[in-house]
């Protein structure tokens, strides 16, 4: 009797943290591995299973709040030929201007995967791009992932989350931090809550 108590307790409270608990929000993603054959900072050498494994790691990190980042295709993108003297500004600046904007998908979040590149990754309105050999310093109980920890942090950028300085948390630039506090996890799903009701730029 006192067993069947405690089941039907313990069941209650399940069901209770999952009435508590927000849904989850999903946004869906087109990731590009973009292709150069002149320049090979550009050209991404990550396959489609190694892909799948830096979205595990970013939604294990979003997974407190809530929000889920879908995988719907990863696809090639040719890089558009970039004028020399582009390449003396600042990577984040050629790098964006090498990929195609006509091959960003109306209604879902992109993402540009290239080989290397000064910032490990950057969100400056669509697309994401992340660089596949990202570095970082590393924090206590941080990401073992530093790619798929880079990705989550521009996802953060997406959801309107700027940089932070707690060395723990997702958005501390340059560390393997993964932590997101109340405020900033409210902010994201609120974001996220726009996106998909306004479509996604």
């Amino acid at each position: 009797m006192k067993i069947i108590l405690f089941a039907s307790l313990l069941l209650g409270l399940c069901a209770a943290n999952e009435a508590l608990s927000p849904p989850t929000i999903a946004i869906p993603v087109r990731v590009h591995l973009v292709r150069s054959a002149t320049r090979p900072a550009l050209h991404a050498t990550l396959g489609k299973e190694r892909i799948l494994g830096l979205f595990t790691e970013a939604n294990r990190i979003w997974s407190c709040a809530g929000i889920r980042f879908e995988l719907q295709e990863v696809t090639e993108m040719a890089a558009i030929e970039v004028p020399a003297k582009r390449l003396f500004q600042r990577s984040r600046n050629w790098v964006k201007s090498a990929l195609p904007a006509t091959e960003l998908t109306p209604g879902m979040l992109d993402v540009c995967v290239v080989h290397e590149m000064g910032p490990n990754g950057f969100y400056y309105g669509e697309p994401v791009v992340v660089s596949e050999t990202a570095k970082s310093s590393k924090v206590r109980g941080g990401s073992e992932d530093t790619v798929g920890r880079v990705l989550a942090h521009e996802f953060g950028h997406v959801l309107s989350l700027e940089h932070c300085k707690d060395r723990d948390g997702l958005m501390a630039p340059g560390l393997n931090g993964a932590e997101l506090k109340r405020d900033e996890i409210n902010a994201a799903r609120q974001r996220a809550s726009e996106l998909l009701s306004h479509g996604i730029p």
